[in-house]
């Protein structure tokens, strides 16, 4: 002990190097003369911690470092610390030889048993230095040169093919090989082929067809096996023909039927083949409503302020409802706005324009909308030709800091008013307005967030707001938002959407998705997107045929009640 300082020794040093051979433990051992010394690990200059590779245990005064699975990466120059003495060792990590396995020898064919092939094999020589993880046997159609693998096995050395598991009767041939982590042999063909026959089954039943009225109708079934079946429409066999196309394609059977009518509503599609029967009904779907095509100057209005406003369109249901928006926002009936319904006509009036009512409107229905641009112009003095010269520009500002939006009138003596959202800004603590000749001022002594007009979504293209999923197919709404922290709403036909299974709400910063797992038909319509201040709106039309549940019989029950009255008794 020399002044506070104790002078450490480490009696057992490391050796120069040590030498392990891949996937083995490498272990260290030091023992120094006193116990309970603080002592530290070292390899290639970063002290060691114990992890589930690096085990680091005392005992005593014997300390041990162990390199569990060793990798050629774990080489490298080993340190041991303990207060000014340290020892070290060099550990070199020897690489594993890594190579495929051999062939299997011996391969037979044994076909005896009636549809079916035993297949045997031997593993190779050498199979115990470098043993196989498995094989994988591989079948091929006699004409053809294509070899797809049937079934893959750890450790057997002889496996029976079924003609079950072939997709169409044919002569097959096989041929088998080993596989390792580091590659597999060569093929290795058995002697000869084996005929073999399936079983179909349905592998993808029939299922309900909803189709609008004067479009194809298809119908496909799955099996397992190639075979030739018949179509039957309400019993009737169908053939071939101009209305009814009628396609094989190995395991595929398909059927359309062409430009369905309102009589096909409720029929009964039927396939048959050898062992096998399936049925599917088809349903009529009506047309679709849609509204009438305007012209450019009904859809783009320029009315003078204090003018009513009046929005027009026409429906193909005189029986369907609508709703109407502007800049996405839903409006409702009240004083100064009405709306009106005629046949086959719907209005939205305003009753006095403001400049404020310019916007978007749109008038929506299910399946369809149509959108109208209004731009209210502000008289202009007649006498002194008032007309703003200079308009403020979009600004950014720093919160909390003073700022001011300035504008410049042609007449020194007009009267202009402040306006935030649509909404009048009145003089009030903190926000002062300010004439000086032509100039007129908006100054606000602290910025806030409030003060940011309403928020929007970043524009998206038409491909995004369009959106024609196949059915059963995943579809995925998504937009952005300025503001990350504004919560959303999204509606389906401007009724409210909750999560649910299949239905997910995310969001990512500034992104919003919506995703549907498995898109049906139902999910055809107008999605919308809202914010405070904006909405941006989606167009879903599912490509395919709602599967709806098959018609089954069921009884309906009434109760009977009597009613007696002396002699009398009548039944109710």
């Amino acid at each position: 002990q020399q002044g506070r300082y104790l002078i450490a020794t480490v009696s057992l040093k490391l050796p120069r190097k040590v030498d392990v051979l891949e996937g083995e433990n490498a272990a260290f051992c030091v023992e120094v003369e006193e116990e309970e010394m603080d002592i530290h690990w070292y390899k290639d200059g970063t002290e060691l911690r114990e992890t589930h590779q690096t085990i680091l245990k005392s005992f005593g005064r014997t300390h041990i470092l162990v390199f569990v699975n060793t990798t050629p990466q774990d080489s490298g120059l080993v340190m041991f610390y303990v207060g000014r003495s340290k020892t070290s060792s060099q550990l070199r990590v020897k690489a594993a030889r890594h190579c495929p396995p051999s062939c299997p020898i011996g391969v037979q064919i044994n076909t005896e048993r009636a549809n079916a092939a035993l297949l045997s094999w031997f593993p190779a020589q050498d199979s115990r230095k470098n043993p196989p993880s498995g094989y994988i046997i591989e079948r091929q159609e006699v004409g053809s040169q294509e070899w797809l693998q049937c079934l893959t096995t750890d450790s057997a050395t002889s496996v029976e093919i079924l003609g079950d598991s072939v997709p169409c009767e044919a002569d097959y041939r096989f041929r088998i090989c080993s596989v390792n982590k580091y590659g597999r042999s060569g093929n290795v063909e058995f002697p000869r082929a084996a005929h073999l026959v399936p079983v179909a089954r349905i592998q993808a039943p029939l299922q309900d067809a909803l189709v609008p009225e004067g479009q194809d109708a298809c119908f496909t079934i799955e099996l397992s096996a190639s075979v030739i079946g018949t179509w039957f429409l309400n019993g009737n066999q169908l053939q071939d023909d101009e209305r009814f196309s009628i396609r094989r394609s190995r395991t595929h059977q398909s059927l359309r039927i062409r430009g369905v009518r309102d009589t096909d509503n409720g029929a009964e599609i039927t396939f048959i083949a050898y062992g096998i029967r399936d049925s599917a009904a088809l349903y009529i779907q009506a047309p679709p409503v849609r509204f009438s095509v305007l012209p450019e100057d009904e859809r783009n209005k320029f009315i003078e302020a204090g003018s009513p406003i009046a929005l027009q369109c026409e429906l193909s249901d005189p029986l369907a409802q609508v709703s109407w928006y502007k800049d996405g926002v839903k409006l409702l009936p009240q004083n100064g706005l009405d709306f009106k319904s005629k046949g086959t006509e719907r209005q939205m009036i305003v009753q006095t324009a403001e400049f404020y009512h310019s916007g978007l409107y749109s008038c929506k229905t299910r399946g369809d909308a149509v959108h109208f641009n209004v731009d209210v112009k502000v008289h202009a003095d007649a006498s002194r030709g008032t007309v703003i010269i200079h308009a403020p520009e979009t600004s950014l500002f720093e919160s909390g800091r003073p700022f001011k939006l300035q504008c410049e009138v042609s007449d020194p003596d007009a009267q202009v008013w402040w306006y935030k959202d649509g909404n009048k800004v009145l003089p009030q603590d903190g926000i002062v307005t300010m004439y000086e000749e032509a100039m007129r001022t908006l100054s606000v002594q602290s910025a806030e967030l409030c003060h940011t007009p309403s928020l929007k979504f970043i524009p998206i293209s038409e491909v995004e707001k369009n959106k024609s999923p196949e059915v059963h197919s995943p579809n995925v709404l998504k937009c952005d938002i300025t503001d990350s922290t504004t919560e959303m709403l999204w509606c389906k036909d401007d009724i409210d959407l909750a999560p649910k299974p299949g239905l997910n709400f995310q969001k990512d910063g500034n992104m919003r998705k919506l995703t549907v797992q498995s898109a049906e038909l139902s999910d055809i319509g107008n999605n919308t997107c809202h914010a405070p201040g904006d909405t941006v709106s989606f167009k879903v039309d599912v490509q395919g045929f709602l599967h709806l549940p098959k018609i089954s019989w069921f009884w309906l029950c009434f109760p009977v009640f009597i009613l007696s009255e002396g002699n009398d008794r009548k039944v109710v």
